[in-house]
C-alpha cells in the first residue's frame, strides 16, 4: 500500500515505525556499519565523554524513519530528500516511535515533518523529509540537487581556530567503494528492520522486479563504505575523537538529498567537500558545529546522494 491509498493530504499521518531498543538492535546495526565504537558498546566508557551510559547510533534512528517513509510509500514513489537533528540520546530500554505527519503537496513532492520520539514523550530526533510520487508506475526522482554555500558566519572561539576555518572549501580526491552485492542490501535491511522482517523487494530478486525500480535496489540510507578500511565518513579538517573538551565528538545530524539508486554491482565513489564550521554557545558550554559534503556517484557518473553531515565538538 502506498502514498496514493493512504492519502497525501495535508495533515495526513503516517503509521508509526516502533522498536524497542538495546544491545540487540544496536549489535545488528553495528554489524552492517561498523560501528562498534566503545561508546555504543561499553558503559564505563559512555560515562567517560559525559553520558549516563551506553547508547544508540544515531544513523539507526535515521535508519528507522526511512524505513517508516518505505513502508508509506511502498511501490508509489521513493525518499526524495531527508533532514534530521539529533537532539536526545537513545538508552537501553527505550522505546523508539518513528512519526511523520504531511505538511504539503505539490505536483508529485509531498512534504513531511518526522520525528523520533522515546516513551517519555521527548523528541530526539526532529526531521523533515520530500517523498516523490511515481506517475503511471515509473521511476523517475526530481531533478538533481545543488549543493550548499558557507554561511560566513565563521568566527574563532573557545574551540574553533582560524586555521580550521581557512580550510573551508577543501576538497578531498573521489574514493571508490567495493561494489555492492545481493547480501550487503539484504544484511542492511534485515539489521535495521529487526524483529520485523523486512520488505521482500529488499531481499527477493522476483518481488524486486515488479516494482518501479525493475530490480533490487538499497534502502535510501544504505552505506557502501561502512567496511572500508579507511571510511571516508569525514574529512581532514575534522578534530578526531577524544575525551577532553573539545574533542569529544556527537553526531550533530544530516542532510540527504537522493538521485538514482543503488543497485547490486554499483560501484560508489565520493567525493568530501568542507562546507562550513561555527562555534556556538549552549547549555554544554562552547561547541563547534562542522557541515562536511558527501557526493556520491555511481560507475557511470550518475549522482547517487548528495549528503551533508553535521558533526559536533564540546
Amino acid at each position: 500500500m502506498g502514498v496514493e491509498s493512504r492519502g497525501t493530504r495535508v495533515g495526513a499521518v503516517v503509521p508509526a515505525y516502533v522498536r524497542t531498543t538495546g544491545l540487540q538492535n544496536w549489535n545488528r546495526y553495528a554489524a552492517v556499519n561498523d560501528e562498534f565504537i566503545d561508546i555504543h558498546m561499553d558503559d564505563e566508557s559512555a560515562r567517560a565523554v559525559g553520558m549516563p551510559g551506553v547508547f544508540g547510533m544515531g544513523n539507526l534512528r535515521i535508519a528507522y524513519l526511512h524505513n517508516m517513509l518505505h513502508d508509506w510509500v511502498g511501490d508509489t514513489g521513493d525518499i526524495a530528500e531527508f533532514r534530521c537533528e539529533f537532539r536526545g540520546t537513545n538508552l537501553k530500554g527505550d522505546i523508539l516511535t518513528g512519526h511523520g505527519t504531511v505538511t504539503g503537496v505539490a505536483d508529485r513532492l509531498v512534504s513531511l515533518d518526522l520525528g523520533v520520539t522515546n516513551q517519555d514523550g521527548a523528541e530526539t530526533t526532529p526531521a523533515t523529509a520530500t517523498v516523490v510520487r511515481f506517475e503511471d508506475g515509473r521511476a523517475e526522482m526530481p531533478e538533481e540537487p545543488q549543493p550548499s554555500a558557507p554561511s560566513g558566519g565563521a568566527s574563532p572561539g573557545t574551540f574553533l581556530t582560524q586555521e580550521t576555518i581557512d580550510r573551508i572549501g577543501r576538497t578531498l580526491a573521489p574514493v571508490a567503494a567495493p561494489a555492492v552485492g545481493v547480501n550487503d542490501i539484504a544484511r542492511w535491511a534485515t539489521a535495521t528492520y529487526w524483529p520485523v522482517r523486512p520488505p521482500a523487494a529488499y531481499v527477493d530478486a522476483d518481488a524486486a522486479a515488479s516494482t518501479p525500480w525493475e530490480g533490487i535496489v538499497a534502502p535510501r540510507d544504505f552505506d557502501p563504505f561502512a567496511w572500508m578500511p579507511d571510511r571516508p565518513w569525514s574529512g581532514d579538517w575534522l578534530l578526531g575523537m577524544g575525551i577532553e573538551p573539545g574533542r569529544r565528538v556527537l553526531n550533530g545530524g544530516q542532510w540527504n538529498r537522493y538521485a538514482a539508486p543503488i543497485r547490486p554491482g554499483d560501484v560508489i565513489s565520493v567525493v568530501r567537500r568542507f562546507v562550513d564550521v561555527v562555534e556556538r554557545e549552549t547549555k554544554r558550554g562552547p561547541m563547534v558545529f562542522f557541515t562536511s559534503e558527501f557526493r556520491w556517484t555511481n560507475q557511470d557518473g550518475a549522482l547517487v546522494r548528495l549528503a551533508e553531515q553535521t558533526t559536533i565538538y564540546y
